[in-house]
């Protein structure tokens, strides 16, 4: 069951979007791309460049568990009500082959939405359609008083006037 109220949050997260592609510093320095987000599904898109390899030349194995982790995030953060915040629970990877070139991309899925807790699968693939690994992931939904803290969204010190509501409304 998705939140009713995630249309709020939805229009959040999308302005962030439109503001930085990659909507949070991490993804900046990695250079990777939110390319679409919705209520439980978001894609997250990475140019496998040789800054990216690891010994062997290809892309490191926490390069593309990055970009799956970031849409399992994204597509659950889209899900909730915008006065709750998320965490990740435990996240899995099984990669299937090496990434050597091109763009990997990383689409996260809904399979069960609970109202703690979530189940998210992501499958990462190249250029060429190709299984380069799945993930599977629980996230766990915070209420208004365990997100204290935690109740504003990256960047939202940097919108225009106008847009400053994008800080999340937490007392």
């Amino acid at each position: 069951m998705i939140s009713g109220d995630c249309k709020k949050m939805q229009e959040m997260l999308k302005r962030l979007q439109r503001k930085d592609e990659a909507m949070m510093p991490y993804g900046k320095t990695l250079g990777f791309k939110v390319e679409s987000l919705a209520a439980g599904e978001a894609v997250v898109s990475l140019a496998c460049s040789t800054q990216m390899h690891n010994v062997f030349g290809y892309t490191h194995g926490g390069a593309i568990f990055s970009i799956a982790d970031t849409a399992i995030g994204i597509a659950h953060l889209a899900s909730i009500g915008h006065d709750q915040t998320a965490t990740t629970i435990e996240c899995s990877i099984r990669y299937m082959r090496p990434a050597l070139s091109g763009t990997l991309r990383a689409s996260a899925r809904t399979v069960k939405q609970g109202r703690t807790l979530s189940f998210y699968e992501c499958d990462i693939v190249d250029e060429s359609g190709r299984l380069m690994a799945r993930v599977s992931a629980t996230m766990m939904t915070l209420d208004e008083v365990r997100s204290r803290g935690r109740d504003e969204l990256y960047g939202a010190d940097t919108l225009e006037a106008g847009e400053q509501t994008l800080a999340l409304e937490v007392a």
